[in-house]
């Protein structure tokens, strides 16, 4: 072998990834899993601690709990807190860009989950996740844990105000947090642009008020003792709300253009997407909750001129017809995909038509989506009034039910769903 040939050689079995500056490597790791970030330190003694600095803290371990029984969780949350509080031990950067907690815990683990939201705002983390949503029942048994007076007394003190700003977005699930507590976030992280609260029990009332705010996305889901909500932000791209009835104050919100409103109350009723309505002429997104238990939808009288995308998430104890869905299209006439999410129990044995449903030229949707897909008689129906109504159709999508007698079931009418396609249209079969 000539000596160019060696060099050659030698060039190319040299470690050249570790001679990039202490930053990027750090950068890298810091796109890996933790343990995976936490395996690098054997690589070398260049490696051995780099990963320590990581800016990344996911503890994300939700996989973990698909296959957890009751006799072995409180294993499983013991586990899950030394892991998390080893890593932190050994955690040496001052600053974070996300820190993330998702496991089933609860009020019992109440020292451990306040020390991590200590550390996760002393870290000035710009994404803080805490997500304590149980694997087996609900609620806890423990009761849920509750944002401790400490932490938010941290929170009010100059060392917890100055920190506390970096926060870009913000999430508690199966947390209880108060008015208080939320709105002291709200307007004191100037950079907060994604607020998000699930499940939380103590949360009655809340302002998300202010001309200054940066606010974009503001997410409220399953609070079930909410009563009233107050929004005037001009920020505000984003508004999913899914609850019961509450008093809903909308104002000053002319950016706004992604709309989700479901829960208990039914979409008939009005009485929580009423004040959003005035908005609808603005949106570009719709997802709407839908309780068939009506005979006739009470769709409220509005026109929906920009929207690109509706979505009607449907649920049922039984079900006849899904038609009635269709009346509320003719208010978007730009709509370029439409979604029925279908979460119904039982499809009656016969198709009840009770109410004539007229033909209406849809002449720019493009993409229509079954999800939640059986094959069921009245599923058909829908698609074929679609294929009937769609003139430019280019795509169905079809994701069959979970349950697999009804999955196969939908697989064998997907070939019926071929033979009634019209010609041009793409069946996408998940």
């Amino acid at each position: 072998m000539s000596s160019s040939n060696i060099r050659d050689k030698d060039e190319a079995l040299k470690d050249w990834v570790s001679r990039l500056p202490d930053d990027i490597l750090v950068n890298i790791i810091s796109r890996l899993t933790l343990k995976e970030a936490a395996r690098t330190s054997v690589l070398s003694s260049r490696w051995k601690y780099l990963w320590t600095y990581a800016s990344n803290l996911n503890f994300d371990a939700s996989k973990l709990l698909v296959n957890v029984y009751e006799e072995t969780i409180e294993e499983e949350r013991l586990r899950y807190m030394c892991w998390v509080n080893k890593v932190l031990e050994s955690h040496k950067s001052l600053s974070v860009n996300e820190f993330i907690i998702v496991f089933d815990l609860d009020d019992s683990h109440e020292s451990n989950i306040s020390h991590w939201v200590y550390t996760a705002i002393s870290k000035r983390a710009q994404k803080f996740e805490l997500n304590l949503f149980p694997a087996l029942c609900w609620p806890p048994a423990s009761g849920i844990y509750e944002f401790s007076q400490g932490c938010y007394d941290y929170l009010k003190s100059p060392c917890g105000l100055s920190r506390v700003k970096s926060l870009k977005f913000l999430y508690f699930d199966t947390v209880n947090v108060t008015e208080e507590i939320l709105e002291f976030f709200i307007n004191n992280c100037p950079n907060l642009d994604d607020l998000r609260v699930g499940r939380s029990d103590k949360l009655l009332r809340l302002k998300v008020v202010g001309s200054s705010l940066q606010l974009k996305c503001l997410h409220i889901d399953h609070c079930n003792n909410l009563e009233e909500l107050e929004i005037s932000c001009p920020s505000l791209l984003s508004f999913k709300y899914f609850g019961p009835e509450i008093k809903l104050h909308v104002k000053n919100v002319p950016q706004l253009v992604d709309v989700l409103i479901g829960g208990g109350h039914g979409i008939g009723k009005g009485k929580v997407i009423g004040p959003i309505v005035n908005y609808f002429p603005q949106l570009k997104t719709l997802e709407l909750h839908v309780e068939l238990n009506e005979e006739i939808l009470q769709f409220p009288e509005c026109d929906l001129p920009e929207l690109r995308h509706l979505m009607f998430i449907v649920s049922a104890l039984d079900c006849s017809s899904l038609l009635g869905l269709t009346c509320m299209m003719k208010s978007c006439p730009l709509l370029q995909k439409l979604t029925f999410k279908l979460e119904i129990f039982h499809y009656s044995a016969e198709i009840i038509m009770r109410h004539q449903i007229p033909k209406h030229s849809h002449q720019c949707l493009k993409v229509l989506e079954f999800v939640g897909f059986s094959g069921d008689p009245v599923e058909l129906e829908l698609a074929y009034y679609m294929f009937q109504n769609a003139t430019i159709l280019e795509e169905m999508i079809v994701e069959p039910s979970e349950y697999e007698p009804e999955a196969q079931a939908a697989r064998k009418s997907a070939k019926k769903l071929e033979k009634m396609l019209p010609p041009g249209v793409k069946l996408v079969f998940h």
